[in-house]
């Protein structure tokens, strides 16, 4: 069985960083409470831009910020964990 978070660096590793936030924002272990809402916010600007435009968000600054998140929360542990285990 392959894990999510697998499954979501691997994703943001194809490119697919849409895919990536889709699978990440369901996670909430590990995150602060304003991580996890930024993975959400950042995902629904992708599907709903013209919304979140209207609200007076910024949708690319709100996808930006979920992609840091991402990237420092979720994608560099793996990747860490993973390296660190090859060279054990």
């Amino acid at each position: 069985m392959i894990k999510k978070t697998v499954m979501a660096v691997g994703a943001y590793d194809n490119g697919n960083v849409k895919d990536a936030l889709k699978i990440a924002k369901n996670f909430t272990i590990g995150l602060t409470r304003d991580e996890h809402k930024q993975i959400v916010r950042g995902y629904e600007c992708m599907v709903h831009a013209d919304f979140y435009k209207q609200i007076g968000k910024n949708p690319e600054k709100e996808i930006a910020a979920a992609v840091t998140v991402f990237l420092n929360r979720i994608y560099l542990p793996h990747v860490q964990r993973r390296e660190d285990a090859i060279y054990a």
